[in-house]
């Protein structure tokens, strides 16, 4: 089902009042507060919304500053951030203990880097410090003179260059005295309110969650997963969102589901599907739109229609996708070619859902002439394809495609 999503962003700023980073924060609404009850849940949802509304467009060309328990990162997709781009706040109520340490260390070692959330002057956090490269100090938890006395103390025993940011700075006089006392970074309501943020996501169905995660885990044929994939055209979607997201990494269109699938790796996939889970969106939406039920059948025809063809895997494949993503806009009630901005589509495919042109083309608007009943005007696409398939074999390979959603269904997907 198609679902609202939030995610709020808070400016961090130089000196020279221009903008260092955003933190992310955790919404649930358009209101513009939180009320987080379950760390792992926030963490998780704040993940998700990233992937899900694209990096790019959220924080741009600068850093991102997320909140996170040195436990979470092992299970969360850390490996689709941008080491460069991305600082962990370790939250002032997280456990300090060996464990937690070593992890920090961890992914220090690989290039992250690590900020001090609300800092707090005890011994405790005394280990912390060493491992960060940022503290963040609430300039309304401590007096002047008890600021002055913290960052002296921490400059003293630092053995490599630390930054400090001042949070809850509301007026100019408060900036300028923080500048002048040696602070690099500052937050709060003088330079900006925290904005909410809004777009639309897909909720995959929570039992396709489940079977896709164990398959992930046990290491399944590819082909295992690719098929219950293919099953979801909720999760093909977000799938394909989420190359987008982190196309940083590689610059290749993406041709075929398998193709994603291989690019990302299983695990880092295993990950994002946890992370999704552990966000929760789906266990309140178990039921499946039509229009997305629509699209397996559709693109499972089309599909098929083309391996009939002998055409090969590759346009099969990509037949597959140009079905999925046709449906798309329906369900978001936005032009495809809005929605294809966002999505690393392979050309063909692209000019298909656009354009309609090509045989992928031809193929969409066979079907739907098809779903209208219009048999005089299939006969007419079909032409486009020579002598090599007959309507009569369409409308079996349609049938067949819609045994196999029934089948689906009766064995709950």
């Amino acid at each position: 089902m198609k679902n609202q999503i939030y995610i709020g962003r808070q400016s961090i700023i130089k000196q020279d009042k221009s903008i260092f980073g955003y933190e992310i924060l955790f919404r649930q609404t358009e209101e513009n507060f939180a009320n987080v009850t379950d760390n792992l849940y926030a963490t998780a949802n704040v993940l998700e919304n990233l992937f899900e509304v694209g990096l790019d467009r959220i924080i741009g060309d600068n850093i991102v500053f997320i909140n996170i328990y040195p436990h979470f990162l092992d299970n969360m997709p850390t490996d689709l951030l941008q080491k460069e781009k991305t600082i962990f706040e370790i939250l002032e109520t997280s456990e300090i203990n060996e464990k937690s340490l070593s992890k920090i260390e961890e992914f220090r070692d690989i290039g992250y880097r690590f900020a001090l959330d609300d800092f707090v002057s005890d011994p405790i956090w005394e280990p912390m410090i060493e491992l960060v490269d940022y503290i963040k100090l609430d300039v309304r938890q401590y007096s002047r003179e008890e600021i002055n006395k913290i960052t002296n103390s921490i400059k003293k025993h630092k053995k490599y260059e630390m930054k400090f940011i001042a949070e809850k700075i509301e007026t100019k006089e408060e900036f300028d005295f923080f500048k002048e006392v040696g602070f690099d970074l500052f937050q709060g309501y003088f330079f900006q309110r925290p904005e909410v943020l809004t777009d639309e996501t897909l909720n995959p169905d929570y039992n396709n969650l489940l079977s896709l995660l164990k398959a992930f885990q046990n290491y399944d044929s590819i082909a295992k997963v690719e098929k219950l994939f293919k099953n979801s055209p909720e999760l093909v979607f977000r799938l394909f969102k989420l190359v987008n997201s982190v196309s940083y990494t590689f610059s290749a269109k993406i041709s075929s589901l398998r193709q994603a699938i291989v690019i990302l790796g299983y695990d880092t996939l295993y990950k994002w599907l946890l992370t999704i889970i552990l966000a929760g969106k789906s266990k309140n939406n178990p039921k499946q739109n039509p229009l997305l039920e629509l699209a397996i059948i559709k693109s499972k025809t089309m599909e098929d229609m083309f391996k009939y063809l002998g055409a090969g895997d590759t346009i099969a494949d990509k037949a597959f996708l140009t079905g999925i993503f046709s449906l798309i806009p329906a369900v978001f009630q936005k032009p495809i070619g809005e929605i294809l901005e966002y999505l690393n589509v392979d050309e063909t495919i692209y000019k298909a859902l656009v354009e309609r042109s090509g045989e992928l083309g031809y193929a969409l608007n066979l079907m739907d002439a098809l779903f209208q009943s219009d048999y005089e005007r299939g006969n007419s696409i079909l032409s486009n394809f020579g002598e090599r398939i007959t309507l009569g074999d369409i409308l079996k390979i349609n049938m067949d495609a819609l045994i196999y959603w029934e089948d689906l269904k009766n064995n709950a997907l």
